[in-house]
């Protein structure tokens, strides 16, 4: 067996000078995550148009997710490539008046001209699953990192991608598709809380089940420092996304933050 050396791709100057230019980008996930009574409100877009991430400003997101290459029959509106959502998505970066991410799917490898093309773009974080995460993307110090865990992840690797340099944040997504949208359970609330004093960095949680107020509450309660809103853990609709939004702001996060208090 040939043993090759291992080589970084050597950039180009105009991507070298991208980098240069991006390199004092704001970190606003770190802002969000780090502060002693964090509890940080995420809304991931259903589709990658204006009119869903103006409603999740006004309903008090802190920050939004657009999502590319995705394979969740319940997102049909993710699926297309970033060449697809292009258009798409820099006006949602031109028009939002909060922080913007882009989720980036499994349906087809992140090659590295593909990853330049996105980091150029203003996004503050990327996030993607721990197991479809080049080295090359949570090496680049020009956008911060959410990685998220599955249902498959070891407890001895999620401590260990929490520990890897580059990462700001953790999302739990460790339901199993067959699981999604159950009822929340104890065991879902005592395995947060395990991920979230295992983790060395802040731990979100995105809603795959359905949840109540309350049920929110005990999540953060657990350790838990953010919610990612999902659509598809809702009734569809835009009046449905609007509503969990308002709901999280106004109910769930100021009473978890008076818990918190000492």
């Amino acid at each position: 067996m040939l043993s090759l050396p291992l080589l970084r791709p050597v950039r180009s100057p105009r991507v070298q000078q991208a980098m240069e230019s991006l390199e004092h980008r704001p970190r606003p996930l770190a802002s969000l995550v780090s502060a002693a009574d964090a509890i940080a409100l995420i809304a991931v877009l259903p589709q990658n148009n204006t009119e869903y991430s103006s409603i999740a400003a006004e309903s008090g997101a802190d920050a939004i997710m657009v999502g590319i290459d995705k394979t969740d029959s319940t997102l049909p509106g993710l699926f297309g490539s970033f060449d697809l959502m292009e258009d798409s998505i820099n006006s949602i970066l031109s028009t939002a008046s909060v922080p913007v991410g882009i989720s980036i799917g499994d349906s087809r490898p992140l090659i590295e001209e593909n990853w330049e093309r996105i980091v150029s773009k203003p996004f503050s974080f990327v996030n993607m699953y721990a197991h479809h995460m080049p080295p090359f993307v949570l090496e680049d110090d020009r956008v911060e990192k959410l990685i998220t865990i599955g249902p498959g992840d070891m407890l001895e690797q999620v401590k260990g991608i929490s520990e890897m340099e580059g990462v700001i944040a953790l999302e739990s997504a460790i339901v199993a598709p067959q699981g999604r949208n159950h009822i929340f359970s104890t065991l879902d609330l005592a395995t947060l809380g395990v991920l979230a004093r295992l983790s060395s960095r802040p731990l979100m949680v995105r809603t795959q089940k359905k949840m109540s107020v309350a049920d929110m509450q005990s999540v953060i309660r657990s350790g838990v420092r953010g919610v990612c809103v999902d659509a598809a853990s809702l009734e569809p609709g835009i009046e449905a996304y609007r509503d969990a939004l308002l709901t999280f702001r106004s109910q769930v996060i100021p009473s978890a933050r008076t818990q918190s208090q000492p």
